[in-house]
């Protein structure tokens, strides 16, 4: 049995997954390169002991699911950062780095996801024919590299989405499709686009090819309202990794962030709302996750 054939069982029987916390800034954190319009997107070919680091510690402190470092690697990103000759290599070896720290590790029931996302990172908008050729590039590379699972981030479209789901379809992995939310007036919305998340919601719940809904890269203190419209449309598994802190490209900023402790308390909430896989975005750390599998996760069901 594969790891992601037991993730889907685990799932199906109601149990809580923990995945990781934020790739990114743990690499920012430990003195990993930061590129302008591109932010950690060429650390795969800058920084991979650090990458391979950051992995291996999620894994340490019980993450289930790690997400390799191609959040910021469509071919429309790395162009702008200056890295568009290696986009090749960039998107095979993230996953190749998180394959590797796997296997040091010895989690081998961990799952290894890649992930594609339309993240402009500050650069100028691309046309949907664009990001659909470069998300389809680089969904296919990570398959090849080994990527066990795709996760969609910080969608904010339903287009873009669309664009996303028919990537993962054509490279052949499981999707998991995860919606980036800001407050709205009287209802979430969709972050930077401003589309009503329930809209999003309706259109996703018709996604055969999606197998699980997250709410991500969302203020913490907002998720809870962003998963009751999940809940709402949705009675798939569905999950939250929520972030801290403050953005100032191409770095983040971590004054004043959530303790480990209160990232645990609300995550409790999450799950007594019925979500099964648990993370962090950016900001979260392997102090987070460690705290998670120890206090909130372990044995949970739904």
């Amino acid at each position: 049995m594969t790891p992601m054939d037991r993730l889907r069982r685990r799932l199906a029987a109601g149990e809580v997954v923990l995945i990781d916390g934020g790739t990114g800034t743990e690499i920012e954190r430990r003195g990993g390169s930061m590129v302008e319009f591109a932010w950690c997107g060429a650390a795969a070919l800058t920084n991979p002991d650090v990458v391979r680091e950051v992995h291996e510690v999620y894994l340490d402190a019980g993450a289930e699911v790690i997400i390799a470092n191609n959040f910021a690697t469509a071919r429309h990103i790395l162009r702008q950062g200056g890295f568009e000759d290696h986009v090749e290599t960039i998107n095979r070896r993230g996953v190749e780095l998180a394959l590797a720290a796997r296997k040091a590790t010895g989690k081998t029931d961990a799952v290894v996801a890649g992930t594609i996302s339309p993240t402009e990172q500050g650069g100028p908008p691309v046309s949907l024919d664009e990001l659909a050729a470069d998300l389809n590039e680089a969904a296919a590379l990570q398959a090849e590299a080994g990527a066990e699972l795709l996760i969609l981030e910080m969608m904010r479209s339903i287009e873009t989405a669309q664009i996303a789901i028919d990537a993962g379809m054509t490279a052949g992995l499981p999707i998991w499709l995860g919606w980036s939310c800001e407050p709205g007036e009287g209802e979430p919305q969709l972050y930077r686009t401003g589309d009503p998340l329930a809209a999003a919601m309706a259109w996703a719940a018709e996604q055969e090819a999606v197998e699980v809904i997250t709410v991500m890269h969302t203020e913490t203190e907002f998720s809870a309202a962003c998963l009751d419209v999940v809940n709402q449309y949705w009675d798939g598994p569905t999950g939250v990794y929520a972030h801290t802190g403050d953005w100032q490209p191409p770095h983040w900023i971590f004054d004043g962030t959530i303790t480990p402790e209160e990232y645990c308390e609300v995550a409790k909430t999450w799950i007594g709302q019925g979500a099964q896989v648990i993370g962090g975005c950016c900001g979260i750390g392997p102090d987070h996750i460690e705290l998670l599998a120890e206090t909130t996760i372990r044995g949970e069901r739904v």
